[in-house]
């Protein structure tokens, strides 16, 4: 009780304390920049790891589970379609909620479902089951992927908030360094546990493994509050003021009610009513929904999404193939020493002229390293490229050369978030979107002319590293010229562009490697090149709504009277 007292006490003193009224930008660079914020970043990183973690995972136990659960190529295509079909499902969803509702308790329940679901999967005993799972994990980690962008960087001023983009885009780059790693170390383990009729194995582990992040993550980021640009989006000032002196007393060391700011303006409001019910939700996301996908946010809505999809058309389309053409160098330099060969003559030899020693280990390589591409698996039956036909025997074996590559190129994506994070800020918004895409277009179109595995890796570690640091421009692009409450949504509809290019993308390629490998060679490197000089066009600044397009209410002023400066805060807020 005592303690109670005190903390009213001293909140009391808070809100009489501060001498100015600023704006949100102003008061989030007087809360100053330290050890709130590098916490908070270590947070959100792991949140961004845990996600990376699940949209790959699927790379790494297929050939294990292929052998184990008895399953076929529709099947590990299923499966591999499992995560973003599920993700594709939930995109718009997990926007219009954030931007309703809040960002906290979304990635708060989405990750505490997604580690449950994801222990639950390492539990799996047949096909059904671990699809099921697999696809609610694409689903509900789809939420904090694309939520957890706008939160980080609606703790930042302007100044700030796209290095702290681009450093939360490298935590998702070590999550495909540190992914391979464990799966070389635990995969390979020999060990079969049978409890009540449950087999337990090496790649079980390795799935119950990565339950951890999520969980870990959701507890951690519940002990840290909403995103204070968005309460006050909301109209709950007092509640957002309250943050920040959080934010300004961990930051500096001095006490709260040191903080200069007594009262916030905002120029972009929303409704100050609480979202309490069914109807005001709904409400508030068709009022969303209207704005990003009517003038003025349309056409950048429109233009954002068209770069999103071009960029995930190359990195998650071409870029998932890497490793399919890094194995088929390796046949064929194996069987045929001292010889070159182009990656189209490559394509068009018959799988018996690589070597059949070698093709089993092709094969299952491609069935492994395309992650979260049902497409492919899909076309690959279509065109007569599955591998599981051919031999009657399973073979659960992964070349180290998979896992050793994968890092290489991660660790490249790796240079390329440290780049962005020195460039973010001292550049033009607009310069890295069109420099990173129209590079890696160029790189896109120089797969055409390799001629050795060598030459693969160096092409595919710039083109993979650019398009990466691409993605996350982009996502801090739409922090910085979205209004705040509708960000969230933009971003999901830019997400859901971007997975849309990545299943094209690896449709045409699977359908057309073998017949006529040039037309998605240069599709893809065209259109990521396209995307760039798009950037061109991206706004320099934040993007005003009209106030006939939205609602509002009056600004305060530290000099109103006390009656009309209650009216203008939520009394709930």
């Amino acid at each position: 009780m005592k303690k109670l007292q005190e903390e009213e006490q001293q909140l009391r003193t808070i809100e009489k304390s501060g001498d100015e009224s600023a704006s949100f930008e102003r008061a989030m660079h007087l809360a100053g920049h330290g050890r709130y914020h590098v916490s908070l970043m270590l947070v959100c990183g792991l949140i961004s790891i845990a996600t990376g973690f699940q949209n790959s995972l699927s790379a790494y136990i297929l050939p294990a589970a292929q052998c184990d659960l008895d399953l076929t190529s529709t099947e590990m295509g299923l499966l591999n379609a499992a995560i973003p079909l599920g993700g594709t499902l939930s995109a718009m969803l997990w926007g219009v909620v954030a931007d309703a509702t809040g960002r906290r308790h979304i990635m708060i329940w989405c990750l505490l479902i997604d580690g449950i679901v994801t222990l639950l999967s390492s539990l799996s005993q047949n096909f059904p089951i671990l699809f099921i799972l697999r696809f609610i994990n694409g689903f509900v980690i789809g939420g904090p992927s694309t939520v957890i962008v706008s939160f980080l960087g609606e703790f930042h001023p302007e100044k700030t908030r796209a290095t702290a983009i681009c450093y939360l885009g490298m935590f998702w780059t070590i999550s495909g360094i540190v992914l391979p790693g464990f799966a070389w170390i635990i995969i390979p383990l020999e060990f079969n546990v049978v409890v009540c009729g449950l087999v337990f194995n090496s790649w079980r582990l390795f799935v119950g493994i990565l339950a951890i992040p999520s969980l870990v993550s959701a507890f951690l980021i519940s002990k840290y509050p909403e995103s204070p640009k968005f309460l006050i989006s909301q109209g709950k000032h007092k509640k957002a003021l309250q943050i920040l002196r959080e934010v300004f007393a961990s930051n500096t060391g001095m006490q709260a009610h040191q903080y200069p700011v007594a009262v916030l303006t905002y120029d972009h409001h929303k409704s100050n009513d609480e979202c309490n019910s069914i109807k005001a939700t709904v409400s508030k996301m068709s009022e969303q929904l209207h704005q990003v996908f009517a003038p003025p946010l349309l056409k950048y809505t429109a233009l954002i999404s068209f770069i999103m999809f071009t960029n995930m058309f190359g990195g998650l389309g071409l870029g998932l193939w890497f490793p399919e053409l890094f194995n088929r160098f390796e046949a064929y330099y194996k069987s045929h020493p001292n010889q070159t060969i182009t990656v189209c003559e490559l394509a068009h030899l018959r799988e018996e002229n690589l070597g059949l020693t070698n093709l089993q280990s092709v094969g299952h390589v491609h069935i492994s390293s395309n992650f979260t591409s049902q497409i492919i698996s899909i076309a690959s039956n279509l065109t007569s490229i599955s591998v599981d036909d051919t031999f009657e025997k399973c073979d659960s074996f992964v070349d180290d050369k998979v896992f050793i590559n994968t890092i290489i190129m991660g660790l490249s994506c790796l240079l390329g978030n440290f780049a962005s994070i020195l460039l973010a800020g001292r550049l033009d918004r607009r310069i890295m979107p069109i420099a990173t895409g129209v590079i890696s277009g160029i790189a896109g179109v120089l797969i055409y002319f390799l001629r050795s595995s060598t030459q693969n890796l160096i092409v595919a570690c710039l083109f993979s590293s650019l398009s990466s640091t691409a993605n996350v421009v982009i996502c801090s692009v739409i922090v910085d010229v979205f209004p705040t409450n509708v960000n969230s949504m933009a971003m999901c509809a830019a997400t859901l562009a971007g997975r849309f290019g990545a299943i094209i993308s690896n449709l045409l390629f699977g359908l057309l490697f073998k017949t006529s490998c040039e037309i998605p060679i240069f599709l893809i490197g065209g259109l990521v090149t396209c995307g760039g000089i798009l950037g061109i066009y991206l706004p320099k600044n934040l993007v005003d709504v009209p106030e006939k397009n939205r609602r509002s209410f009056p600004i305060p002023q530290k000099n109103l009277p006390e009656d009309m400066e209650k009216q203008m805060f939520n009394p709930a807020g």
